[in-house]
C-alpha cells in the first residue's frame, strides 16, 4: 500500500528514470505526486514535482 511520505525510485518517464523521490500526495485521478530529490531538468536546486501512474515508480523505503 502506498502511503505520503514513502520514498520511491522513478522507473518512468526515461528522462527521470532512477531518481529518488517522496510521494506528495494521491490526485482524484488515481496518480501520485512524486517530488524528485534532483532536477533531471536543468539540473537546477529547484525541486521538480512529477504526476505518476503507480507503475511509474517502485517503493524503495517506507
Amino acid at each position: 500500500m502506498i502511503r505520503i511520505g514513502m520514498v520511491v525510485r522513478v522507473i518512468y518517464p526515461d528522462y527521470a528514470k532512477g531518481i529518488e523521490g517522496r510521494i506528495e500526495a494521491q490526485e482524484s485521478n488515481g496518480r501520485w505526486l512524486v517530488r524528485l530529490e534532483q532536477n533531471p531538468i536543468n539540473h537546477q536546486p529547484e525541486s521538480i514535482v512529477l504526476s505518476l501512474e503507480e507503475s511509474d515508480f517502485e517503493v524503495i523505503e517506507q
